[in-house]
């Protein structure tokens, strides 16, 4: 069984589909990973050993008309750059995890007649998801979607790695993760450097993503942080954290509820379809998650402070959280697919 992956942009789109990817890998397939040449993935699915094949991709939104007419010129490349690695693989399936590189290798695959399936880690389905849905074979959503869907979509969960679904909390119940997802977020650094200072007694990890490290090295001052500036084993600091401070991506979230941690959700206000904020909302009304509006990060200081001083409510938060995860969604997305191209 040959299977391409495609996933590309963000770990969010990129680390369920690694996740799957070792899933199949168990049942005989062999996985070739389409991505942006200089994109994350590519370093990520070289450092697991998966043959690599570039495709050239660029984003869509807020281009002007000089811009769209690149971007146009860029997907026939990608359209003919993809056409060429379908023919030329001639795979089992195509498996697109999202991302702006999954529209071109998506289109050659239907139109070639290959069986596709999508991967979808939000609420509200991405662009490449609602183009495709439709048409694939499987669609598997990690939360339940806030529209309707086909029969051939599911909700099954995020696909996560062993290392995730094996992970336990061992907290020391003074500290607090603070993280942005893959590429990080300044509003969220910026306020746990105020966090650190005024709450000396806690303990802070702040992932602060590649761009914001050394920004946020200068401006520390107190000595209760570690810093890390990215990192593909969140694990190591899932099992540390009392509370977390997070992006609302769905992938972070799956990982988060995995670990049984309680939560406080900062939408990015400037998702697409606001997509952030449906997850977040998600996990609120299960009583996982607090939610807060990124223009009320002043009051983030009292609102740690009376979470970290909560045991009950932490204890009610984290069985929420725990009802909430899918730990098996790998498996399951796995022998769904096997199942489908079986027959």
């Amino acid at each position: 069984m040959r299977i391409v992956m495609v996933a590309g942009g963000t770990g969010g789109h990129i680390f369920p589909a690694l996740a799957l990817a070792d899933e199949l890998i168990k049942r005989g397939a062999e996985i070739v990973w389409v991505g942006r040449p200089q994109g994350l993935e590519s370093e990520l699915a070289l450092k697991r050993g998966f043959r690599f094949e570039p495709v050239p991709a660029a984003g869509f939104s807020g281009l002007g008309i000089l811009g769209k007419a690149r971007w146009l010129w860029a997907f026939l490349r990608a359209f003919i750059r993809s056409c060429s690695l379908v023919r030329g693989l001639d795979p089992d399936a195509v498996i697109a995890a999202g991302g702006y590189v999954s529209a071109a290798p998506l289109l050659c695959a239907e139109l070639s007649g290959k069986a596709f399936f999508l991967l979808e880690q939000n609420r509200i389905p991405g662009r490449v998801t609602k183009l495709f849905a439709w048409r694939a074979r499987g669609c598997f959503f990690a939360f339940p979607p806030v529209m309707g869907t086909g029969d051939n979509c599911i909700v099954t969960g995020n696909p996560l790695r062993k290392e995730i679904t094996a992970g336990h909390r061992h907290d020391d119940g003074r500290t607090v993760l603070v993280l942005g997802g893959s590429q990080g977020a300044r509003a969220l650094n910026l306020a746990a450097i105020d966090l650190a200072a005024a709450l000396t007694n806690f303990r802070f990890i702040i992932i602060t993503g590649r761009r914001d490290y050394n920004l946020v090295k200068s401006r520390i001052r107190s000595g209760n942080c570690e810093l890390v500036d990215f990192t593909d084993r969140p694990e190591e600091f899932y099992t540390q954290a009392t509370i977390a401070i997070s992006r609302a991506g769905g992938m972070v979230l799956s990982e988060l509820v995995t670990f049984g941690v309680p939560t406080i959700l900062v939408p990015f206000p400037y998702a697409t379809d606001k997509h952030q904020d449906a997850n977040a909302e998600y996990l609120a009304s299960v009583g996982a998650a607090i939610v807060l509006d990124q223009n009320r990060l002043p009051g983030l200081t009292s609102l740690v402070c009376s979470l970290m001083t909560d045991d009950a409510r932490r204890r009610e938060m984290s069985e929420a959280a725990y009802r909430a995860a899918s730990p098996d969604a790998a498996q399951v997305i796995a022998e769904r697919i096997a199942g489908c191209l079986a027959g």
